[in-house]
């Protein structure tokens, strides 16, 4: 009897597997067009300030930070 409980184990894995193949086929297969296809323009312009924050002082005052006191 454990031969045919092995077996039946054996094809459900099988099949799961071939079903999650299957799936990922189509979900992969793409089956519309192509961006290129349909002329869409993708270029993409990045803007940086004319006055970057690099030019703030440095300060020493923590503000509002969290005092951590280390663990014993």
């Amino acid at each position: 009897m454990a031969d045919g409980n092995s077996n039946n184990r054996l094809l459900f894995i099988i099949g799961g597997v071939v079903v999650v193949v299957a799936l990922l086929f189509f979900l992969m297969s793409g089956d519309g067009p192509d961006t290129a296809e349909q002329g869409v323009d993708s270029a993409v312009t990045v803007e940086t300030p004319d006055d970057p924050a690099t030019d703030a002082p440095a300060t020493d005052d923590p503000g509002d930070a969290i005092a951590v006191e280390p663990a014993n």
